[in-house]
């Protein structure tokens, strides 16, 4: 048969062990091959063609991300064995197939992932939180969260991030990635909570990945996090680079550390602390004390996206744009969009459709309650009407419905009496002086693409090229 999903658990598994054997044995371009042959193998309906040939292109003109291969087998072998088996094998290859398969059997779309985020509960009382005006004390029990991953695996949902609050105070946090062992778990973290013992145990696991939040260097840092934060992030990334975790950062780009991010100075201090990848999100006036003024004007947000693909030519790191990356995945991904799509659901249980967009119109436990599943929530009137309006424009760099296209989140919203999911998060499309500011920031960015031409839609000779090819297969049939 075909399908990899088919493929016998005997012969994924050895096929798990040879992309194991290659990190360990191979370096360089003789690993390359060898991962890229075995790739070919899982990807029996070559839905991932387009991206294997583009990857072959990129090592071929010896780009910086074959250092990848020896970082990789350096780290802890269990962490990189569930790196292949839970991200790459279930997730990537095995996992399309069943997605497609439930999808169409229940006439729903094809997420690619969620993010759940466990408790609202946090340590820190952060600048700007995009989660601050949630109720602090809200929390998903062990049994919900126990439910919706076992929904999500039923989907054909095997990566999930995990995000706050700061998930690392549930104690129970750890018995569920255990319990989930065949799930490959992103956790954004402030990082302070990680001491040696919780890496040692993160490493035992191997399936989550840290993502700590990290605003740049110090300065930047502690003015957004509090004093001696920074240090105790450093402290945090040492322990997991020792214990062997695959980890990476978290950005806020905002207009106090906009001059550290195009600093070289910034990603050279990420590479000798061992981080192997990062993700950059734009500020959005959205949570605890929403202030426009901390966004980046276009100017700097389009000059941070040179910078960051400059980077990625050049250094082993793996960085996503989640906003200006937007033309590698065909624009805006919430609403549990097909093709790479994602939702959220927050502490209290509501399921929005992106961790930036703070309405709803169901909650998680209200489904349960009423003997439903997960997946009810995918064909909801707030989820469908967003889709219908994806891609907002055709120029994805501008991809976002909160702060690109302002007027297309005001319109849903409206339109499907979706209700907030805190106190004031109506602010992003009620508030005068907000909704004034989105709407002359959106012409502005839309002037800035124009002028500058920085050329958005060709195609970079670099790794950035992996993003496109591949995706034009990933996308099937939106709702």
């Amino acid at each position: 048969m075909k399908a990899i999903i088919h493929i016998s658990n005997g012969t994924r598994e050895k096929l798990v062990g040879q992309l194991g054997n290659v990190l360990i044995q191979f370096h360089g371009k003789k690993a390359v091959n060898r991962l890229l042959r075995i790739a070919e193998k899982l990807d029996r309906d070559n839905v991932y063609g387009h991206a294997i040939d583009a990857i072959k292109k990129a090592f071929a003109a010896d780009h910086p991300y074959l250092k990848f291969l020896d970082i990789l087998a350096e780290v802890n072998p269990l962490c990189r064995k569930r790196l292949i088996n839970n991200f790459f094998i279930n997730a990537v290859f095995r996992g399309n197939t069943q997605r497609k398969n439930f999808a169409k059997e229940h006439n729903i779309s094809e997420p690619f992932f969620f993010v759940v985020s466990p408790t609202m509960r946090c340590n820190l009382h952060c600048v700007g939180c995009y989660a601050g005006n949630y109720g602090p004390r809200d929390e998903l029990s062990f049994e919900t969260v126990d439910r919706i991953l076992t929904d999500a695996k039923t989907m054909g949902i095997y990566f999930v991030t995990v995000s706050g609050g700061e998930p690392f105070i549930r104690k129970d946090l750890l018995q569920l990635f255990g319990k989930h062992d065949d799930i490959y778990f992103q956790v954004f973290t402030n990082g302070t909570l990680i001491d040696a013992q919780l890496a040692e145990e993160i490493a035992g696991l191997g399936n989550i990945a840290p993502v700590l939040s990290c605003e740049g260097l110090q300065q930047e840092t502690d003015y957004r996090r509090g004093r001696g934060t920074f240090q105790k992030i450093m402290d945090a990334m040492d322990y997991l680079k020792k214990a062997g975790v695959i980890f990476g950062i978290s950005t806020v780009a905002a207009s106090y550390n906009y001059s550290t991010l195009m600093r070289d100075q910034f990603y050279n201090l990420l590479l000798e602390k061992g981080v192997l990848f990062g993700w950059f999100f734009q500020y959005v006036p959205i949570g605890l004390n929403p202030d426009p003024k901390l966004m980046l004007n276009p100017r700097q947000r389009i000059g941070l996206h040179e910078k960051i693909k400059e980077i990625r030519s050049s250094y082993p790191i793996f960085l996503i744009d989640f906003w200006n990356d937007g033309p590698y995945v065909d624009g805006c991904l919430a609403g549990a969009r097909s093709g790479g799509g994602y939702f959220h659901i927050n502490a209290n249980g509501d399921i929005e459709p992106c961790v930036f967009v703070h309405f709803a119109v169901d909650n998680i436990k209200n489904i349960y309650h009423r003997g439903g599943h997960l997946w009810d929530a995918l064909n909801s009137r707030l989820f469908k009407e967003i889709r219908s309006g994806q891609p907002w424009n055709t120029n994805h760099q501008m991809p976002c419905m909160v702060i690109d296209n302002p007027g297309c989140l005001r319109n849903i919203v409206k339109k499907t009496e979706a209700s907030p999911t805190h106190q004031n998060a109506e602010s992003i499309v009620e508030d005068p002086d907000i909704v004034s500011h989105l709407n002359t920031y959106s012409i502005n960015m839309q002037d800035s693409l124009k002028n500058m031409d920085v050329g958005l839609l060709k195609r970079s000779k670099s790794f950035d090229c992996i993003y496109t090819q591949g995706h034009n297969k990933l996308r099937t049939r939106p709702l």
